[in-house]
């Protein structure tokens, strides 16, 4: 197996891992969006 060969065997490992975690990242934020929603602004105050 040469180097090519290695380096797409590399970005078939790396790539489903990124996704994975970008896809982990993404249940995170919506989680804590869920649990801790915004405060709405009253414009009162100032």
């Amino acid at each position: 197996m040469g180097t090519v060969g290695l380096a797409l065997e590399l970005m078939a490992i790396a790539l489903p891992t990124m996704f994975g975690v970008i896809l982990l990242f993404m249940l995170l934020i919506s989680a804590l969006t869920r649990i801790f929603p915004p405060r709405k602004d009253t414009g009162e105050g100032e």
